[in-house]
């Protein structure tokens, strides 16, 4: 799929997202989570993009789960965050660590609590720094 500006195509996207989703719970199947160790920084953080765009709920509950069991330093800490924020939105549920924002510069509904205690947690900043980066 060739990038370009103007408006979304969101058939071309979910087209898209379904498609990676395919391969790469394939690739899962076969090899398991593609962690920093077997393919590096920046594969396993696509790898993540990948899993955080997918329209298949379960697969992005798979994928979480699959995070958790990662021995340390094979997963960023806050892809999971931030996978858990999605499902959380996605299931009508308050998020945990604030990583997802509507389009008016405001977190979706948070659990209480100290949210930047939480952000800290998984080497995420400040929640306010956060949102003042779609405020701008």
């Amino acid at each position: 799929m060739r990038l370009r500006s103007g408006p979304v195509d969101a058939a071309a996207w979910l087209t898209f997202d379904t498609e990676s989703t395919r391969v790469l719970r394939e690739a899962v199947a076969r090899e398991g989570w593609p962690g920093r160790s077997r393919v590096g920084e920046d594969g396993a953080t696509a790898a993540f993009l990948l899993a955080q765009h997918s329209p298949d709920l379960a697969f992005q509950k798979e994928v979480l789960a699959l995070l958790h069991t990662q021995p340390p330093g094979e997963v960023d800490p806050s892809h999971a965050a931030y996978l858990h924020d999605r499902l959380c939105i996605r299931q009508g549920r308050p998020q945990r660590y604030g990583t997802q924002v509507q389009v008016d510069g405001h977190p979706f509904p948070l659990e209480p609590g100290d949210v930047d205690a939480r952000r800290a947690g998984v080497g995420l900043g400040p929640l306010e720094a956060y949102l003042a980066l779609f405020r701008s």
